[in-house]
């Protein structure tokens, strides 16, 4: 057998092992099902209604939902924004919570110094920071 006949046959192998390990993915995985679904879920709730009538209150729960299940989602990352007053998790937060601009550094800089008004243990649980959350930005006026 010559060299290049011997060449060719390891290069064509080669290819076939290699692609072979390939896979076409056509469905999402679960992983980002999950992770887009839940953004676009949330950003779809807060953007799609443009009713100006609605006064009974569904707005506010739409956003209070939307506040509940990004932070039971995204809670470990919160934390950690949090604890140094910055991120691109407490930015959403601050987004969906209806933070004016002209405060969202007077946010930041809360969720920094009140860290352990926040989470006051190890065990605090998403629905007790979103409690905390709301008392400490009442109290601050932000």
């Amino acid at each position: 057998m010559s060299y290049r006949k011997l060449c060719s046959i390891i290069a064509v192998i080669s290819a076939v092992c290699f692609l072979s390990s390939c896979a076409v993915t056509t469905a999402p995985t679960e992983a980002s099902s999950e992770t887009t679904g839940q953004t676009t879920d949330a950003s779809s709730d807060l953007t799609s209604s443009t009713s100006t009538n609605d006064d009974d209150g569904d707005d506010e729960k739409e956003v209070d939902v939307a506040v509940d299940e990004f932070v039971s989602s995204n809670f470990s990352q919160l934390r950690s924004d949090m604890s140094v007053g910055q991120g691109e998790y407490l930015t959403t937060l601050a987004s969906l919570l209806a933070i004016d601009d002209a405060s969202k550094d007077q946010f930041y800089t809360m969720t920094k110094d009140n860290f352990s008004d926040l989470f006051v243990s190890s065990k605090t649980t998403p629905q007790e920071l979103i409690a905390n959350l709301k008392q400490e930005v009442s109290q601050a006026k932000i």
